[in-house]
């Protein structure tokens, strides 16, 4: 009988530990031991002592399972919390790149656009400078040809003088022998310088013609003589009020000239010294600000990528947390079922509980 119950009890340890669940539903040795036991064990034998053994083993079992359970219930809910603080964590990062690349996409929009602004001023400054050129080579060019033509209207006057004096120099025959080279070497004077101002419309011919008649007579025509000398005044008048006219129409051109030179030298100024280093300075603020939004959205995506990475490694967690539990949880319905089978073999053997 102490064999017996010494068998009994081991086979009460065995299955605590776990080892009558490695048969599954195939009957364990000591539980054949067991039954053999009790085919011939003693009627009388209390048998009491080895089911509340059984009990107290079941209720551990029981007791284990439900710690487990309700350890897994709680892991369970710390999962979905980490699920949830993961997928917020995603959500956020998804919406935050969205707008960071929203942003950054405005940004180098507007520093696309501040660059053709700068190009177009570059091209502006190129042709303001151009044209400031041009427009100075231009006022140079009318000021030589004014000069030119000034000094032409100075030179024919100064002839024309000299032409005057000689000719009120000339009295009688003897004054005109006397002059009448000097009248030669004036009358042609009085060509070439009146033929520059041909174009001026005045008609110097019959003035030359005139003067070369003068000079080859022998006599004086006092009445001739004064007749060129009054027509020589009113074309020397008529020269004067030419060259004051010319200086007056180029006073006037020099200043429009000036004033549209003004402006183009104030539009260069202000798009050299102002706008370009004004669109300089904003482009190189949006190329600060685009690097430092592109820093933050690379650290988002970063971030996106390691909460990524985190879900997935706490979901496969679950699932192999998930996976031992079940195995865990299976063992001990295992144990519980051999624990019962254990009662049914003792019962097979006519063994009760009292």
């Amino acid at each position: 009988m102490k064999i017996f119950i010494a068998l009994s009890l081991l086979y009460l340890t065995l299955a605590n530990q776990g080892i009558l669940s490695a048969f599954g539903d195939q009957v364990h040795p000591f539980q054949q031991v067991i039954v053999a036991l009790s085919e011939v064990a003693s009627k009388d034998f209390n048998f009491q002592q080895l089911f509340v053994a059984l009990d107290e083993l079941a209720e551990s079992f029981k007791a284990r399972k439900n710690e487990e359970n309700a350890f897994y219930e709680q892991e369970y809910q710390q999962y979905q919390a980490d699920v949830q603080y993961y997928q917020n964590q995603i959500t956020d990062f998804k919406n935050k790149i969205a707008q960071l690349e929203v942003d950054v996409k405005d940004l180098s929009d507007e520093r696309a656009r501040l660059q053709q602004l700068l190009t177009e001023a570059k091209q502006d400054l190129y042709d303001a400078t151009k044209l400031f050129n041009a427009k100075e080579a231009q006022i140079n060019s009318d000021k030589s040809i004014f000069t030119r033509q000034f000094n032409e209207y100075a030179d024919t006057i100064a002839v024309l003088d000299q032409a005057i004096a000689l000719l009120n120099e000339v009295k009688d025959e003897t004054s005109l022998l006397q002059k009448s080279e000097n009248i030669k070497e004036i009358s042609s004077k009085m060509h070439t310088h009146l033929k520059q101002l041909s174009s001026k419309r005045v008609f110097y011919q019959p003035l030359v013609k005139a003067l070369t008649q003068i000079a080859q007579n022998n006599y004086v025509d006092q009445e001739n003589l004064n007749k060129v000398i009054n027509y020589m005044n009113q074309l020397r008048q008529s020269l004067i009020d030419g060259q004051t006219s010319l200086q007056n129409q180029f006073d006037a051109q020099s200043k429009l000239q000036q004033d549209i030179l003004s402006e183009i030298q104030a539009k260069i100024t202000g798009i050299r010294d102002v706008l370009i280093p004004l669109l300089q300075t904003e482009i190189e603020t949006k190329d600060g600000e685009i690097k430092a939004l592109n820093a933050i959205l690379n650290d988002a995506r970063i971030n996106l990528a390691e909460a990524e990475d985190n879900l997935t490694s706490t979901q496969n967690r679950w699932i192999e947390r998930t996976a031992s539990h079940n195995s865990l949880i299976q063992q001990y319905d295992n144990e519980l079922l051999a624990i019962k089978d254990a009662e049914n073999a003792l019962k097979k053997g006519g063994i009760f509980r009292q």
